[in-house]
């Protein structure tokens, strides 16, 4: 939701700084999905 928030105040502005915000939550968006799929990964080797 905040994602989708910053890409249109981003679309509305043109401003370099709120698109750089939206790349920072997509980055730490992507972090978090790589680590819940490493957990999972390391929860399945271990049952």
């Amino acid at each position: 939701m905040l994602k989708e928030f910053a890409w249109k105040a981003f679309e509305n502005t043109g401003d370099i700084t709120t698109y750089m915000f939206f790349k920072e939550i997509e980055e730490k968006a992507k972090a978090v999905r790589e680590t819940e799929i490493a957990r999972d990964e390391v929860a399945s080797t271990h049952h």
